[in-house]
């Protein structure tokens, strides 16, 4: 039962109705015991930094971020861990007295995934994207010695990411080079790791990245959750998919164990995101 001790989580977010973390997080708690809550603040755009602090002051003990706020929330932080800092933007945010300390779990968690899929040093990785997530995205790939690429609509957006990740993991990374938004399609032929850390796809939105062509021995990870035109065109073409689902599950993982100083039960949140996604599709 909810009560006056209930210990409060949330997402905030524009739109958030769509987020599938209440339900994992939710689990989570129930998993672990703990009488804790956790829900969903649709923020609109001009009141992100009001929210923010009106959420802290009401005594929220942790929130996650997603689109359109992850660099919003860095610069409203007390302090940022040192991914946080490298990547300009945070995803999860824990309270303590004097304000948010941010951290970004979606770049520690996009690191091990890409570890785990193989991805080695030296492989080209193409980021589509060169927003908040892209920033995560980025850092991930220099994390595991990948030669980075980034691409956008907006070739301003794409060159300031590529400025602000060089030398952000270790001076021996390759600086991230642009690569023209026309050249999209040729680009993602001949990339080892192809990342979509744009919002295309969310919600199940039928829009799709212009020029996707996979083939067998690449990687292909979606960041978007969901039956998105990246990752059917991934798997009919024989990549190996990476969905956003896994992302989801595994950087919720690592904000639940920052917040509750627990191991998070990984299982059971999977679980409880496959059983929301297949009623959401009944």
């Amino acid at each position: 039962m909810i009560n006056g001790k209930t210990a409060i989580y949330g997402i905030i977010g524009w739109p958030v109705a769509h987020s599938l973390s209440p339900a994992m997080q939710n689990a989570a708690f129930a998993a672990q015991g703990l009488d804790a809550v956790y829900v969903a603040f649709p923020v609109e755009p001009t009141a992100v930094e009001t929210a923010l602090r009106g959420v802290h002051a009401l005594g929220v003990l942790g929130l996650n971020v997603t689109i359109p706020y992850k660099q919003a929330a860095a610069a409203s932080c007390q302090s940022l861990d040192p991914v946080a800092a490298a990547c300009g933007a945070a995803n999860t945010l824990r309270r303590t007295q004097a304000g948010w300390e941010g951290f970004n779990t979606d770049a520690t968690a996009l690191s091990q995934l890409l570890d785990g899929a193989g991805v080695r040093a030296g492989a080209e990785l193409l980021l589509v994207g060169a927003g908040g997530a892209a920033r995560a995205g980025g850092w991930a790939a220099l994390k595991v010695g990948a030669r980075l690429r980034v691409t956008a609509r907006r070739a301003d957006q794409a060159e300031a990411l590529c400025a602000a990740l060089a030398g952000s993991v270790g001076p021996r990374c390759a600086r991230p080079e642009v690569v023209p938004w026309a050249s999209l399609a040729a680009a993602i032929r001949t990339a080892d790791v192809v990342m979509n850390a744009t919002s295309v796809g969310l919600r199940g939105q039928a829009a799709a990245l212009p020029g996707l062509a996979f083939h067998r021995g690449q990687v292909a990870l979606d960041m978007v959750y969901g039956d998105t035109a990246f990752s059917r065109e991934a798997l009919a073409a024989g990549a190996q998919l990476v969905r956003g689902e896994q992302l989801l599950v595994r950087q919720g993982a690592l904000a639940f164990n920052l917040w509750t100083g627990r191991a998070a039960p990984e299982a059971v949140m999977a679980s409880a995101l496959h059983s929301r996604h297949e009623a959401s599709h009944r």
